[in-house]
């Protein structure tokens, strides 16, 4: 199976970034300076969409989603126009007969947008929600799918 991971050039750049400024405060964050800096990765704590990727096979486009703490009752996955649109709302709540003594994850809603590099069968979409992560499998349109030519030698 032939597969690629599918990125705009811009985007390349912005998860880039992203990954050097991780990086760095991932550094930042070592035991000895665990009492004063929050070990967890900081933009993963503010980031209000899902980190997602999307991989291109020749018959099928694969999209995942990380989305810890939601449940498959908390989403909504459509395909419409050649975008895919996944959102939902993650809910964290203290119980009754407990105080919270530091909250550092919460409520929050989002939604994630993508256009599709092709045209998909909307009959034959699954998704499954598992440890966290959101696999949407779209299988792709007989005749947008990748054709395999044969180069022959003369």
């Amino acid at each position: 199976m032939n597969t690629r991971t599918i990125l705009a050039p811009a985007t390349h750049a912005m998860d880039s970034l992203r990954h050097e400024i991780d990086r760095a405060f991932d550094r930042m964050s070592t035991p000895s300076l665990a009492s004063t800096w929050p070990t967890t990765r900081i933009l993963d704590a503010i980031r209000s969409n899902p980190a997602v990727n999307m991989i291109e096979s020749d018959n099928t486009l694969f999209f995942e989603a990380e989305l810890p703490g939601v449940t498959a009752t908390d989403l909504t996955v459509t395909v419409a126009e050649n975008m895919l649109t996944i959102s939902g709302c993650r809910t964290i709540e203290t119980p009754e007969e407990a105080t919270s003594l530091r909250r550092e994850r919460s409520t929050k809603q989002f939604e994630r947008i993508m256009r599709l590099p092709s045209s998909v069968d909307v009959d034959g979409i699954d998704a499954t929600l598992t440890d966290g992560v959101l696999t949407v499998t779209l299988p792709k349109l007989e005749g947008t799918r990748t054709r395999r030519i044969v180069v022959r030698d003369n």
